[in-house]
């Protein structure tokens, strides 16, 4: 029987409810407060310096004379800011981290998942223990081992010389690391695969390799996609490395490259281009909230097949 439509609004009358409108108001609202950041960027990119720095700014600044040079630097970058090499730099360290990253968690992951040997719950409760070292205490020993890496930079085993400092080496030696969280997550997830698949695949002639890399590694792509995703954004927000570990401008990465260009006096009157600085922070921003929007979705798969909630 054809429902009528005194029906359908009887129907939608029944699911309506005041607390349904009152909801939608709050979220409405408080999506305008995170985006306000964002705009608020957005308009003061059209904004020149003079104008910037004389105006009074208003909730959303509106400049009376808008111009395009701050996006066009963006694009196309100036003598001011090499936009180009800090947005390669950055995507190269990203990519190069995120692959090891992936490498390191998923084997490591299998290790304390599959393996027996002694001391393996010790070992792995004490690489988790490390995550609870805030990352700041690191900076000094971390820069004093760049820095003596024997026999670069002039260095000798103990003393002299530069080390790796102010080089790719820092990204490319400092970079990749075991991602423990990482690790732990794909060792949850392997522990719930029943050994009897491995079994299984060696009573019919698989190798080790081919299990580690056709049966289980397939079965963990949820787990590597957060893995990739939270690396990837991670690197991509690092400004720590870059800014205390080097100082030549070929070898900035795009927060680095901000935060240098917003701690020097530029122009006159030692003032800061700040249009351009908000504008090149926008660049920044916009790379992981895309990354973010687009994949967010692997970020709940990847935590559900662990078991974790939260």
């Amino acid at each position: 029987m054809a429902t009528t439509a005194a029906e359908i609004r009887k129907q939608v009358a029944v699911q309506f409810k005041p607390t349904h409108l009152f909801a939608h108001i709050v979220l409405f609202g408080v999506g305008l407060i995170l985006l306000y950041p964002l705009v608020f960027m957005v308009l003061a990119g059209f904004f020149s310096r003079a104008e910037f720095t004389s105006s009074v700014l208003g909730l959303l600044p509106i400049p009376k004379e808008p111009t395009l040079r701050n996006y066009l630097v963006l694009f196309y970058g100036s003598t001011e800011a090499g936009v180009q090499k800090y947005f390669i730099n950055s995507s190269i360290r990203t990519v190069y981290n995120t692959f090891w990253a992936l490498l390191t968690s998923f084997l490591a992951g299998y290790v304390f998942a599959r393996l027996k040997f002694k001391g393996k719950d010790q070992l792995f409760l004490f690489l988790l223990g490390t995550q609870m070292i805030p990352g700041t205490i690191a900076l000094i020993p971390t820069y004093l081992e760049y820095a003596r890496f024997p026999f670069a930079g002039g260095n000798h085993i103990f003393n002299g010389g530069t080390g790796i400092l102010d080089t790719w080496w820092v990204y490319l030696i400092g970079g990749p690391s075991i991602n423990i969280m990482g690790a732990f997550l794909v060792k949850q997830s392997i522990e719930k695969i029943p050994f009897e698949l491995d079994e299984a695949a060696k009573v019919d002639g698989a190798s080790t390799i081919r299990i580690i890399f056709q049966l289980l590694l397939p079965l963990q792509l949820p787990i590597m996609a957060y893995i990739a995703i939270t690396t990837a954004l991670g690197t991509w927000n690092d400004f720590a490395t870059p800014f205390f570990y080097t100082s030549t401008d070929s070898l900035q990465t795009l927060p680095a490259a901000i935060t240098r260009l917003s701690s020097a006096a530029a122009g006159p009157a030692g003032i800061p281009n700040w249009p351009l600085i908000i504008t090149l922070g926008l660049g920044a921003t916009i790379p992981a909230l895309l990354m973010f929007f687009f994949f967010q979705k692997y970020i709940v798969q990847g935590l559900a097949n662990t078991g974790i909630k939260g």
